[in-house]
C-alpha cells in the first residue's frame, strides 16, 4: 500500500465537531453553562501566549513579546477573568487538573506565576496531588541556572513538559530554534532531581532538513534521557493560518515518503525501547499515569491531546484559551484587545463556541475512542445511545468494508479495530465519522 494514498488533509480531532464548524456564541450562553456545573471536580487550562521569538514551525496561537510589563497586563486580565468565572460557578469547585501551556507559560517571571497560582487556588480547590503540569521551554529554565525549575517545584508543579523538537543543529538554524542537547539534557537531569512526578519531552517530524539518519540521532539521544512521555508530533503545515511558515521553503522538507519512514524508524525505536505507543503520537513508560490510563481505557483526548481523564468538564483561561463544559465548547477572544475590553466590561471573554447536539455527542464519541483504544464495542456503544452501531452507521458501509480491505481494521458485529497498520492511519480512520467535513472549507494539516 501506497503512503501517498493516505496523505490527505484531515482533523487531528482535539474537539469534534472541529473549530472551523463553530460559531458566535454569547457571553450570557457561557454564563449558563457555568451555572449548571454542579459538584463534579474540573480541569483548568491556563493559555500563556508571550514568545521571546518566533519559531518557524510553530502552529500556535503566540505573541512576540520582550517586556514584562505587557506580561503583567496579561496576568492582572487573568485574575479579573479568575474570579469572573469563579462568581458564575457560584461556588469554590475542586480542581483535579491543572495545565498552563502557551507560547511559553515560563516566559512568565516567578512572581508572576506566585501571583496567578495564588489567585487560582483563592477561587478553585486545587488538588495538589492531581496533576499540575506546564510547558517548559528549555531556554527559559536554563539561562538562570534552574532557579526558575526550583521555583515552579515550589509552586507545586508535578510535570513538566520540555519542548525540544529535534536536537540536529542543521534543523535548529532552519527553523530558528537553537538549543543545544546539552542545554536539554541539563534541564531535564535538573528536573528529575528536583523529582518532578513526571517529565515530558516533545519532538516533531516532518521539519526542515530532517532524514532518517539525522532524526534516528535524536531519538537516540532522548532515549538517553529516558523521559516518563514522549510525545512525536507531526508538522502541521499551515502557512495560510500561520505566515511565518512561509520562510520554510518547501524543498528543504522532507518528501511524504521519508516523512513517513522518520516516523516509523522513531515509533520503532520508542517501542522497541519498553515504551507504549499511545494513540498516534504518544509513548509512555509502563508506569506512567497515560500508560495505566490507556489500558484502562479511560484515556481521553482533548486540545492538551492525549491526557488522563481526571475531569469531564474543562475551563480555558486567557486569550484563544478553549473550555468544555455542558456539552458546550467555548473559546474566548483571539486578539489581546477584545480579550482585554470584555473583561473591562466585566463580561466573559468569549468569542466563539459550539453548543453540541445528540448527534455531535454520538460521533464525537466513535471517533475519540477509535483515537484512543483502537478499538470500539459495539454493545457499548448501543448501551450508551440506544442504537445499533451498524444500522446508525448503515450509509458508511462501503467506507468501512474499503478500509478493511486494505488491512486498516477489522469490522465484525461486535466490534470495530483498528489493526496496526491502521494505527498508523487513524485519523484518516475517524475522518469517516465526521458529519460536517464533506460540507468544509477550512484547510486542515496533511496525516502524514
Amino acid at each position: 500500500m501506497s503512503v501517498l494514498k493516505y496523505h490527505q488533509q484531515t482533523p487531528r480531532y482535539t474537539s469534534y465537531p472541529t473549530a472551523p464548524f463553530w460559531g458566535e456564541i454569547s457571553s450570557m450562553q457561557c454564563s449558563d453553562a457555568l451555572q449548571k456545573i454542579g459538584d463534579e471536580p474540573l480541569s483548568l487550562y491556563f493559555h500563556i501566549p508571550f514568545c521571546k521569538t518566533m519559531c518557524l514551525f510553530c502552529g500556535c496561537s503566540v505573541i512576540l513579546n520582550r517586556k514584562e510589563e505587557n506580561e503583567s497586563a496579561y496576568v492582572e486580565f487573568l485574575k479579573k477573568e479568575i474570579a469572573l468565572v469563579s462568581s458564575c460557578l457560584g461556588s469554590r469547585k475542586k480542581v483535579l487538573q491543572l495545565h498552563f501551556g502557551g507560547g511559553t507559560p515560563t516566559k512568565l517571571s516567578s512572581p508572576l506565576l506566585t501571583t496567578l497560582l495564588e489567585t487560582i487556588s483563592e477561587h478553585f480547590e486545587v488538588d495538589f496531588s492531581g496533576e499540575i503540569a506546564i510547558e517548559v521551554d528549555p531556554r527559559t529554565v536554563f539561562e538562570d541556572g534552574g532557579e526558575k525549575l526550583h521555583d515552579l517545584r515550589k509552586l507545586g508543579f508535578n510535570r513538566v513538559s520540555f519542548g525540544v523538537q529535534d536536537t540536529n543543529l542543521k534543523v535548529q538554524e532552519a527553523i530558528k530554534r537553537h538549543q543545544s542537547y546539552e542545554m536539554t539534557k541539563t534541564t531535564f537531569f535538573l528536573a528529575k532531581q528536583l523529582q518532578f512526578q513526571g517529565i515530558n519531552v516533545d519532538l516533531i517530524y516532518g521539519l526542515p532538513y530532517q532524514n532518517k539518519e539525522s532524526f534516528t540521532q535524536t531519538v537516540e539521544e532522548i532515549l538517553m534521557l529516558r523521559p516518563d512521555r514522549i510525545a512525536l508530533f507531526s508538522y502541521a503545515k499551515i502557512p495560510w493560518l500561520k505566515k511565518h511558515q512561509k520562510a520554510i521553503a518547501e524543498e528543504w522538507l522532507p518528501s511524504t515518503e521519508e516523512k513517513f519512514a522518520i516516523y516509523e524508524n522513531a515509533r520503532k525505536a520508542f517501542i522497541d525501547s519498553g515504551y507504549i505507543a499511545i494513540g498516534m503520537d504518544h509513548f509512555a513508560l509502563p508506569h506512567d499515569e497515560l500508560a495505566i490510563s490507556y489500558k484502562n481505557k479511560t484515556l481521553q483526548r482533548n486540545f492538551q491531546g492525549y491526557t488522563v481523564k481526571r475531569a469531564d468538564t474543562t475551563l480555558g483561561f486567557g486569550v484563544t484559551a478553549i473550555g468544555f463544559a455542558q456539552n458546550m465548547y467555548m473559546q474566548n477572544h483571539k486578539e489581546l484587545k477584545s480579550y482585554y475590553e470584555a473583561l473591562e466590561k466585566n463580561i466573559l471573554p468569549v468569542l466563539r463556541g459550539k453548543a453540541l447536539t445528540a448527534q455531535d455527542c454520538l460521533r464525537k464519541w466513535v471517533i475519540h475512542t477509535l483515537m484512543c483504544h483502537f478499538e470500539l464495542d459495539k454493545a457499548q456503544f448501543s448501551e450508551k445511545f440506544k442504537e445499533d452501531f451498524d444500522l446508525y452507521f448503515t450509509t458508511l458501509s462501503a467506507h468501512l468494508y474499503k478500509l478493511e480491505e486494505e488491512g486498516l481494521i477489522t469490522n465484525t458485529k461486535i466490534a470495530l479495530k483498528v489493526t496496526p497498520l491502521g494505527e498508523l492511519f487513524v485519523r484518516n480512520i475517524a475522518v469517516i465519522f465526521d458529519a460536517y467535513l464533506p460540507e468544509q472549507t477550512q484547510k486542515f494539516s496533511y496525516s502524514i
